[in-house]
């Protein structure tokens, strides 16, 4: 079974490397430079409109919101073409834990695969589409507008981009964004998901596998045949988490400083606007960076709960009626237990619904400071 097949990271996976982002060969390596470069000038032409708008605050949070959104696709993209071995080693990695649970004989264990892979699936279509629909509504806004205005405020020096056809032909070269930036967003926010998916999955397998581990009616040396396999099950999952986070920390803490900014610009800006068909789209905007958020902190936070009930799995192992040798082993499995299994922003903040929550805190904060402070 290739990589592309196993349905956690299925999705994401074929669309990149279909994009040559991952697994490029020398036939397709010029295939990701199309895809990331076109979008790479887009972005510098929005900061240049950017400069532009200074004096116009709402268009200005408005255009910056966009930019923000399109540097930080770019940034996870980069991110990942910089760090395609990396990601390729891991994914493999995967592949090969993914088969060791589906090829035992432990059916429950089978299950739990079967219902993450819906899960992580199910969750990749929906992001896409969600993402894709969010910037339709974003590519014909300008239609309701008495004045002329791209979907995306581009501009170059010394060049008019609302006379004709200049207009004409940057909107036209705009078309494509929805299916471009849907498949530069949504893919590492899902292929994130699908993999901490798995990593809740393996801990649940422990906790089951630490259940079967029985009183006196089993055999000493099988029990402690069960817990050493339980102990050498854990430590591949430590193993795993440690590298997803090695993977993903600091790009989580930049995107973590981004969508806070993003979302107190964006609540200010609706204390100020009084266009009807702008109050609905910062509303849609607002909501797409807190889902996207929580889809972050709360698959991380799944993870920490699951590895808290190994922890408690443990505890509750008939050690009682055993020998002293599985005594001891359960002992330093319980101590090895309690070490913290998280995801951290920048490897400082456990990614964790309460971390979420101070999030959203200190954005709602700095808004009602800039309020203050503005009369607004």
């Amino acid at each position: 079974m290739a990589i592309e097949d196993i349905g956690l990271v299925g999705i994401n996976v074929r669309m990149w490397r279909h994009l040559a982002v991952l697994y490029p060969t020398p036939g397709s390596s010029w295939r990701k430079f199309a895809f990331v470069l076109p979008v790479t000038a887009m972005n510098l032409m929005q900061f240049v409109y950017l400069l532009r708008m200074w004096g116009d605050l709402p268009a200005f949070i408005l255009n910056m919101f966009f930019f923000s959104a399109i540097f930080n696709a770019l940034m996870r993209t980069w991110l990942v073409i910089i760090k395609r071995g990396q990601f390729e080693e891991f994914l493999d990695q995967l592949s090969t834990l993914f088969h060791s649970i589906l090829d035992s004989t432990d059916e429950w264990g089978r299950g739990i695969l079967r219902r993450a892979e819906q899960e992580a699936r199910n969750l990749a279509i929906l992001n896409l589409s969600a993402s894709f629909l969010d910037i339709v509504g974003a590519l014909v806004s300008p239609l309701f507008r008495e004045e002329r205005a791209h979907p995306f405020g581009v501009a170059l020096p010394g060049v008019s981009m609302t006379s004709s056809p200049i207009y004409e032909v940057i909107y036209l070269a705009q078309l494509p964004t929805p299916l471009l930036l849907s498949m530069m967003y949504m893919p590492f926010v899902s292929l994130f998901a699908g993999l901490a998916i798995f990593g809740k999955a393996m801990l649940q397998l422990l906790v089951h596998r630490l259940a079967q581990i029985g009183g006196a009616e089993q055999p000493e040396e099988e029990r402690l045949q069960r817990l050493a396999s339980c102990v050498a099950y854990h430590t591949q999952v430590m193993r795993y988490v440690w590298q997803l986070n090695t993977l993903v920390a600091n790009i989580v803490a930049v995107e973590a400083i981004i969508f806070g900014s993003i979302i107190c610009s964006l609540l200010f800006c609706l204390n100020i606007i009084t266009s009807p068909t702008q109050v609905i789209s910062i509303v849609m905007y607002i909501l797409t960076m807190l889902y996207v958020l929580f889809t972050y902190y709360n698959r991380a936070n799944e993870i920490c709960i699951e590895n808290n009930r190994v922890a408690e799995a443990v505890y509750n192992v008939p050690w009682y009626e055993a020998g002293t040798r599985f005594r001891k082993t359960l002992l330093i499995f319980l101590m090895q237990t309690q070490h913290p299994l998280e995801i951290r922003v920048g490897n400082v903040y456990p990614m964790t619904l309460a971390m979420f929550q101070s999030l959203l805190n200190a954005s709602y904060s700095y808004f009602t400071m800039l309020r203050g402070v503005t009369g607004k």
